[in-house]
């Protein structure tokens, strides 16, 4: 008599091991960003972790469980200055801040979260880089 292989137990183990999770099962909690590109006019423009940390450059973000977002910054990218305290949702490797009064200011982010940093990239629709940064989790 062969053995049955349950298909349902090995799914379970495949969701649980963190070497199989998926970048959104990584994305809810709080993240600083430490480095960032933007593409201003015809150039871009890097911020390195050295530039931001003696301005005194920050960007805290919180993906709350609940699907809320809160986020905190000095930094003076203009996308960033559009974005407001809301919701958050995710559809494959994008995330979309959700503007809790205008869904027209909502702001969508191709998304990754590799080796513990997250990446969120926000391009314009020809092509030009409106934000992309590094982020990782705060120190306790």
């Amino acid at each position: 008599m062969p053995n049955k292989i349950s298909f349902s137990a090995i799914k379970e183990w495949l969701a649980s091991t963190e070497m199989f999770a998926r970048p959104s099962k990584k994305l809810p909690g709080k993240w600083e960003l430490f480095e960032y590109y933007f593409e201003p006019e015809k150039e871009l423009v890097h911020v390195e972790q050295i530039r931001m940390d003696s301005q005194k450059l920050f960007w805290q973000i919180d993906f709350a469980e609940n699907d809320s977002f809160f986020h905190k910054t000095n930094v003076t990218v203009p996308l960033i200055s559009k974005i407001d305290n809301g919701k958050w949702s995710i559809a494959k490797n994008f995330v979309t801040i959700i503007n809790p009064d205008n869904f027209r200011n909502n702001v969508e982010f191709q998304f990754a979260v590799e080796k513990d940093v997250l990446k969120l990239l926000k391009k314009d629709g020809l092509g030009k880089i409106e934000f992309f940064g590094f982020f990782r989790r705060p120190k306790t």
